[in-house]
C-alpha cells in the first residue's frame, strides 16, 4: 500500500512538472508570435518600421546574428558617407561671381583714353582696352577672335570684308551700338584733321554701312593681315559727331570716355599740378558677353618703378602692370600672396649685319662663323633668366609661318674657328706676328675654360685674324675687326659684352659702340650707320615679314635693318600678304625663312616675355601670348575674385 502511494505521488509530480513546462513554452511561443505579428504587420501596412518597432528585432536574432547585423550596418553607413563625400567633391562646381576690387600700379600717366590716339602711350592703351570694344581682339592664346564681330566673310578676290556685329550691344550711356558707329570711327581715322596715328593704315580703305548690324570694308588690293589691324576700339558716333575733328584731341571725352567695353569710367583724381593720380572703373552690367566679374578696377600712377614697388609692398596697390626683372625677383621671394605671370611677346632681338659697311661681313663664311660662335643660352641666363626664349628665325611660335624644324645654328666655337681658318682668316698671335699656331695650341684654346653650358669663360682669345682682301685695284691685309652697336640700356649692354667676349674667343676683334636711346634712331638707324646692330623689333601678332625683310624697306623709314635683298624672298613676301588662305601663307613663310637662314643676314637671339604681377586672389588669368602690354586685359571678362558653389550631378 505504501508503494502504491509513492508511485501515485511520483506520477502526480511528473504531470505537474510537464504541465508547468508546457505552460512556460506556450507563453514564450505566444509572446514570440505577438512580436512577429507586430513587426510583420508593418509590411502589410506598407509603412517603414518605427524605432519602437525596430527594438524588437532582437526577438528574432541570436547574439551572433545581431553582431553581424551591426557590423553590416556600420559598413553600409561608412560606404554611404564615402560615396556621398565623393559625389559632393566631384560634382561641386565653383563659379565666379560678381564682386571684389583690383588696384593696379602703373608707371606714367594717361593722356588720351581714346583708341584712335592711344597708339603712342601704353597707359592710354591699357585703359582703352578696358573701356572700348573693337571689331577683333586677341584671345588667351594670342589668336585673333571676334569681339564686336559675330561673323565675317571675305570675297574671292580677298579685297572685300563683310562683318556682322553681335546683337544687343550697348554703349555705357545706354544707347545701342550700330554699324554706323564703326563707319564713323573709320572715317574719323581717315580724316587728317583728326590726326590719328592709324591714318596711314586706313587712308585707302573704303567702308560703308550695309544695315544696322553689317559693315563692309573694301581694300585697294589684297592684304592678308587686315584682320589684325581691326583691334582698335570703336567710338560712339552720337557723342563724337558734334566735335570738330581738328579739336578732337582736346575733347573731355578723351579723359572721361564712353565706350562699350567691359568696364566704364567712374572718376579720376588729379594732384595740384593737374596730373592724373588715380583712375577708377566699374563693371558694365550690360556688357554683351558673360562677365566681367571683378566689380571695380582702379589704376594708380607713379613716376618710377621704385615708388610703385613700395606701394605694392606696403599694400597700397594689389599689383603692378610691369616691373623690371630685378624687382620681380625681390617680390617673388618675399611676397607669397602675389603671383607673377609671364606672357610671350611678338618681339625678337637680333644682331643685324650691315654687309656693305665692312668687307669681312660681306663674306658668308664670316657671318656663319659669328652665328656658330654666339651662345644664346649664355645671353639669356646672364641677362634674362626665365624671362626670354631663344629665337632662331623671324617668325615666332604661335604665328602663321612658324616651323620648329627649320635649320638652326647651334653654339659650336670649334666649328666657327674651322670655318674662319678654311676661309683664309689666319690667326695672328702678338708674339709670332701672324705665324700659324701649332695644332696643340689650337686644341688647348678650344677646350680650356668651358662651363656646364659649353660656353668658354675666362680670358679672351690670345690672337686676332687677318686676311688679304682685294678692294678695287688694291689688295690690303685686313684685320677681322667688327664694331657692335646697341642702345644704352643695361640689358643691351650686358648682352653686347657677352657677344663681344664670345666672338673674341674665335679671333674676331670687337669694338662696342653704346648709343643714347634718344639718338639711336636719328644718328644710327636712319642713316644705317652701323656694322652690326644689336636691336629689338616688334613684329605684331600677324607676322607679315614684308616690312622687315623686303628689299623695298632697306632705306629709312623702312624696317629692313639688315638691308637684306633677295628677289626670290621679295616674291614670296609679296604673294603671302595677298592671300588669306592660311595654308598658302604658311608654306610661303616657311620657304622665306629657309632662304633667310641660308643667307644669314642676321643672328636671331631671343624673345622677351612680359611679366605681370597680380595678387593670388585673382583667378582666371589664362593669357599666354600678347601683342602689346594692353593685351594682358584681353580676357578680363574671365577674371574673378569672388566665387559661389553649387552641386551639379548632370552628366
Amino acid at each position: 500500500m505504501l508503494y502504491i502511494n509513492h508511485l501515485a505521488d511520483g506520477i502526480k509530480n511528473t504531470i505537474e512538472n510537464l504541465t508547468k513546462k508546457f505552460s512556460r513554452r506556450s507563453h514564450f511561443e505566444l509572446n514570440q508570435k505577438l512580436d512577429q505579428d507586430l513587426v510583420f504587420g508593418v509590411i502589410k501596412s506598407k509603412k517603414l518600421p518605427s524605432f519602437r518597432q525596430l527594438k524588437y528585432i532582437s526577438k528574432f536574432y541570436s547574439p551572433p546574428e545581431i553582431l553581424v547585423t551591426k557590423i553590416a550596418l556600420f559598413f553600409i553607413l561608412a560606404g554611404l558617407l564615402v560615396l556621398g563625400t565623393n559625389l559632393y567633391l566631384h560634382n561641386l562646381i565653383i563659379h565666379p561671381k560678381e564682386g571684389g576690387e583690383y588696384i593696379e600700379a602703373v608707371i606714367g600717366a594717361p593722356s588720351y583714353i581714346n583708341p584712335l590716339f592711344a597708339q603712342t602711350n601704353d597707359i592710354d592703351q591699357d585703359l582703352s582696352r578696358l573701356i572700348f570694344s573693337s571689331l577683333m581682339k586677341l584671345n588667351e592664346q594670342g589668336q585673333l577672335a571676334g569681339d564686336l564681330v559675330e561673323s565675317y566673310e571675305i570675297d574671292e578676290e580677298q579685297k572685300t570684308y563683310t562683318f556682322t556685329l553681335k546683337p544687343d550691344i550697348y554703349w555705357h550711356d545706354g544707347v545701342r551700338l550700330a554699324a554706323s558707329d564703326v563707319v564713323f570711327t573709320v572715317e574719323s581715322i581717315q580724316d587728317q584733321n583728326f590726326k590719328s596715328p592709324l591714318y596711314a593704315t586706313f587712308r585707302n580703305i573704303q567702308v560703308r554701312e550695309v544695315d544696322d548690324r553689317t559693315v563692309k570694308f573694301t581694300l585697294p588690293e589684297p592684304f592678308a593681315p587686315f584682320l589684325s589691324v581691326l583691334t582698335f576700339g570703336i567710338l560712339p558716333e552720337h557723342l563724337w559727331q558734334e566735335i570738330e575733328p581738328s579739336h578732337a584731341i582736346l575733347a573731355e571725352l578723351n579723359l572721361k570716355p564712353i565706350g562699350s567695353g567691359p568696364y566704364k569710367f567712374v572718376s579720376l583724381t588729379k594732384d595740384k599740378k593737374g596730373n592724373v593720380r588715380e583712375y577708377k572703373l566699374q563693371r558694365f552690367d550690360k556688357y554683351f558677353t558673360d562677365g566681367p566679374y571683378i566689380e571695380k578696377i582702379s589704376f594708380k600712377f607713379f613716376g618710377d618703378f621704385d615708388t610703385a614697388k613700395t606701394a605694392l609692398t606696403e599694400g597700397n596697390v594689389d599689383g603692378v602692370g610691369f616691373l623690371p626683372q630685378h624687382f620681380n625677383e625681390i617680390i617673388a621671394g618675399s611676397h607669397p600672396n602675389l603671383q607673377i605671370s609671364h606672357f610671350s611677346l611678338p618681339q625678337y632681338t637680333a644682331l643685324f649685319f650691315n654687309q656693305g659697311s665692312a668687307p669681312a661681313l660681306a663674306e658668308k663664311a664670316v657671318r656663319q662663323a659669328l652665328s656658330l660662335g654666339t651662345s644664346k643660352n649664355q645671353i639669356i641666363e646672364s641677362s634674362f633668366p626665365n624671362l626670354a626664349d631663344p629665337v632662331d628665325e623671324p617668325i615666332l611660335p604661335g604665328m602663321i609661318g612658324y616651323e620648329p624644324n627649320l635649320p638652326k645654328f647651334l653654339y659650336d666655337p670649334a666649328q666657327a674657328e674651322k670655318i674662319l681658318d678654311d676661309a683664309g682668316w689666319k690667326r695672328v698671335y702678338p708674339e709670332t706676328e701672324g705665324q700659324e699656331p701649332a695644332e696643340s695650341e689650337t686644341q688647348n684654346f678650344v677646350t680650356r675654360g668651358s662651363t656646364s653650358l659649353g660656353v668658354p669663360t675666362g680670358e679672351t682669345a690670345a690672337y686676332t685674324r687677318q686676311k688679304s682682301i682685294k678692294t678695287g685695284d688694291k689688295t690690303e691685309l685686313t684685320t677681322l675687326e667688327i664694331t657692335l652697336t646697341t642702345v644704352q640700356k643695361d640689358k643691351n649692354i650686358v648682352t653686347a659684352e657677352i657677344v663681344r667676349d664670345l666672338w673674341q674667343k674665335i679671333g674676331v676683334k670687337v669694338n662696342l659702340q653704346i648709343v643714347d636711346l634718344n639718338k639711336v634712331q636719328k644718328e644710327i638707324i636712319k642713316p644705317r650707320a652701323y656694322q652690326v646692330l644689336l636691336f629689338g623689333q616688334i613684329i605684331g601678332r600677324d607676322p607679315d615679314p614684308y616690312s622687315f625683310w623686303h628689299s623695298s624697306k632697306i632705306n629709312d623709314p623702312g624696317l629692313n635693318l639688315a638691308m637684306y635683298s633677295n628677289k626670290e624672298v621679295d616674291k614670296l613676301l609679296e604673294d603671302a600678304r595677298k592671300t588669306s588662305e592660311e595654308k598658302v601663307r604658311q608654306e610661303k613663310y616657311v620657304e622665306f625663312q629657309q632662304k633667310l637662314i641660308n643667307d644669314i643676314p642676321a643672328i636671331f637671339l631671343y624673345s622677351l616675355k612680359y611679366t605681370y604681377t597680380t595678387p593670388n586672389s585673382i583667378k582666371g588669368i589664362g593669357t599666354e601670348r600678347i601683342n602689346q602690354p594692353a593685351d594682358r586685359f584681353g580676357n578680363i571678362e574671365n577674371w574673378y575674385i569672388k566665387t559661389k558653389k553649387r552641386i551639379d550631378f548632370t552628366l
